[in-house]
């Protein structure tokens, strides 16, 4: 009996200490588990008042731009005359005002994008981005009202002017510019004749042979550019042709291109990869035979 019951105290006590250890672990998994959203929630509420300093910030320097508002209508209103230096002051402070606001614009729009990976969940501060939406789009009436009544008045924003004036034909250069470079980078040139017509234009030469015997027709490298049709190859890929028998003299991959309508005759060739078929060259001489 005593033997038994010494088993069952055993038996229990190894039982206690499994539940025992089970229930640590327990205890432990549970921790780690509040511990992890605890980390969440505090780099969430951190995240979350970066937002809102940034957000202080702007609203800030919306405030700035109400002051510098002021500052402008006051120099215009003080007096009939407006001297060069106040001239300079008012556009000095419009520059400012207009930098400030893109800044701003640049910001919320970066800011929206933050919020929006969380599905506008915070309303607070959906709320705090519209109203300062509105500000800015108001701030940008006013001074597009107040810039167009200094016009009226003859306050004639020079330096402004001039910049804006400058800025914009430089740009309209500078893309024209990189047009003519495209339109250079994708340019080619074609030509079809008889060979005495390639001949009379400096196409092509014939060298070699004896006594006008095993003549070889090459196409001239020094041709003039002006007896070719200039096309775009971006925008051209089939070419008429005469239906007559021809000769393709320049180098171009035959997967490139196919022939249409009669094969001994055709009427047109179909350029179906433009950048292998122009690869090797970017002139297209044809002889018609």
């Amino acid at each position: 009996m005593k033997k038994l019951v010494l088993a069952l105290s055993v038996i229990a006590l190894i039982v206690s200490s499994c539940g025992k250890k089970e229930l640590e672990e327990k205890i432990i998994t549970q921790q780690k588990l509040q511990d992890s959203i605890q980390a969440v929630l505090q780099a969430k509420d951190s995240e979350i008042e970066s937002l809102f300093q940034e957000l202080n910030a702007i609203e800030e320097s919306l405030s700035e731009v109400t002051s510098k508002y002021g500052t402008v209508s006051k120099l215009k209103d003080n007096t009939k005359e407006v001297s060069k230096d106040t001239r300079q002051r008012i556009t000095s402070q419009i520059q400012d005002i207009n930098e400030i606001l893109s800044a701003n614009k640049q910001k919320l729009a970066n800011l929206n994008s933050k919020i929006k990976k969380d599905d506008g969940k915070n309303k607070e501060l959906n709320s705090f981005i519209e109203k300062l939406q509105t500000r800015i789009t108001e701030q940008e009436a006013q001074i597009q009202a107040l810039t167009a009544e200094l016009q009226e008045k003859k306050i004639v924003i020079e330096n402004l002017n001039k910049n804006i004036d400058n800025l914009s034909k430089q740009n309209q250069v500078k893309d024209q510019q990189i047009l003519q470079i495209e339109a250079e980078k994708n340019s080619a040139y074609y030509i079809i004749g008889t060979k005495k017509e390639l001949l009379a234009d400096g196409i092509i030469n014939s060298t070699g042979g004896f006594l006008g015997i095993g003549k070889k027709t090459k196409v001239d490298s020094d041709s003039d550019l002006s007896k070719y049709t200039k096309i775009d190859i971006r925008k051209v890929n089939e070419i008429p042709l005469t239906e007559a028998k021809i000769k393709i003299l320049t180098t171009h991959p035959s997967t490139s291109y196919e022939f249409k309508g009669d094969v001994k005759k055709p009427s047109s060739i179909e350029i179906k990869n433009a950048q292998q078929f122009w690869g090797k060259s970017r002139f297209l001489v044809i002889l018609l035979d």
